[in-house]
C-alpha cells in the first residue's frame, strides 16, 4: 500500500471512483472524525486568538483592516503556521489515506519536506488555507492554473487533498476547480504550466474563463468541450468534510463574500515514481523519499 494506514474497512464506491476518473474530483463527506477535526482548528484558532481575530468563542474580525480581494488577509506561515502536529494528523486519518491509497493505486506518495522545513520526523504537514473576508459581491475569479506538469508518461502526478475545518458555503472563499479540465493535453509528452494553459486557450469554454468572461452570476460555468463536460466546481462543506481532486486539475483561489473566514487544510499525495519525471520538466533533480526518517 502507499502509506500503510491504520486499519481501515473504509473503500471508494466504484461510483466515487468512476467520477474521480470522469471529473478528477470527489466530495467525501464526513470523511475526518470530529474529533480530530476540533483539534486541529484548535490549532489554528490558538494564533488567531493571539491576533485578537477569535475572542470568547466568535470572530471577531475588526481587529484587522478588512483586505480587498485578491488579498487574503493574512501571511499564513508567519502568523498560523502549517507545522502544527494536529495538522499532521489530520491529514493521517486511516480512512484519507484509504481513499488516497485507492486513487494512487497503491503507489507510494513522496513524503519528503517541503523546501527549507526544518521538520524530519516523517510526518506530512498539510499547508492551512485562510482567507478573511475580503469582497463585498461575489465574482468569478481570475488566475487559473495547474500545479503540475503534463508527463510524457501520460500518468497523474497525483491527488491533492482539501479538509474542511470549518463551515464552508458558497462565495466564502473556496477553492475553484475546473471537473474534467485534467483530461484535455495530455499528449504524451511534457508540458510545462505556460504551455498547458496556452493550449487549453485554444478552447473557447476555457479562453473565456481565463480571461475572466462568459459568466454573469448564477450557476457557476459549464460545458460539453468534444466529448468532456467540464464545469466550475467550488469546495464547499461541513467541518470534516473532504473533496480529492486530480493534480492536473485547472484551479484557482477564489473571494470571500461571507461574514467568516475559509479554514481548511491541503495536502498534495505525488506520486513518488513520477516525482523524478516532474522535476525534469524543470530542469531539477529530485530523489523521492516514501518512508518516514528513523
Amino acid at each position: 500500500m502507499a502509506q500503510s494506514p491504520s486499519a481501515t474497512d473504509f473503500a471508494l464506491t466504484p461510483l466515487q471512483r468512476s467520477e474521480f476518473i470522469e471529473r478528477g474530483v470527489i466530495k467525501l463527506a464526513g470523511l475526518i472524525p470530529g474529533e480530530s477535526v476540533r483539534r486541529a482548528r484548535e490549532a489554528v484558532l490558538a494564533p488567531l486568538a493571539r491576533l485578537g481575530l477569535w475572542q470568547d468563542g466568535a470572530w471577531r474580525l475588526d481587529a484587522l483592516p478588512r483586505p480587498q480581494w485578491p488579498a487574503n488577509g493574512l501571511k499564513v506561515g508567519r502568523k498560523i503556521g502549517h507545522n502544527h502536529p494536529e495538522l499532521a494528523a489530520l491529514i493521517a486519518t486511516p480512512d484519507l489515506l484509504a481513499a488516497v491509497d485507492e486513487l494512487l493505486e497503491g503507489r507510494p506518495f513522496d513524503r519528503t519536506p517541503p523546501p527549507r522545513s526544518r521538520i524530519a520526523d516523517g510526518a506530512i504537514y498539510p499547508q492551512v488555507l485562510f482567507t478573511l473576508p475580503n469582497i463585498d459581491v461575489w465574482r468569478l475569479p481570475q488566475g487559473w492554473h495547474t500545479d503540475s506538469p503534463r508527463l510524457a508518461s501520460g500518468a497523474s502526478p497525483g491527488v491533492q487533498a482539501f479538509a474542511l475545518l470549518d463551515q464552508l458555503d458558497p462565495c466564502g472563499g473556496g477553492t475553484l476547480v475546473v471537473a474534467g479540465s485534467h483530461r484535455f493535453v495530455n499528449e504524451g509528452r511534457t508540458l510545462r504550466l505556460d504551455e498547458i494553459g496556452r493550449r487549453l486557450k485554444r478552447e473557447r469554454f476555457f479562453r473565456e474563463l481565463m480571461a475572466g468572461r462568459g459568466w454573469e452570476g448564477g450557476a457557476l460555468p459549464k460545458a460539453r468541450v468534444g466529448e468532456v463536460l467540464v464545469e466550475v466546481v467550488e469546495l464547499t462543506g461541513a467541518p470534516g468534510d473532504v473533496w480529492l481532486t486530480d493534480l492536473r486539475l485547472l484551479h484557482c483561489a477564489s473571494p470571500n463574500a461571507s461574514e467568516r473566514p475559509r479554514m481548511m487544510a491541503t495536502y498534495r499525495f505525488t506520486r513518488a515514481d513520477v516525482v523524478s519525471e516532474i522535476h525534469a520538466a524543470y530542469g531539477r533533480t529530485h530523489e523521492a523519499r516514501t518512508e518516514p526518517e528513523a
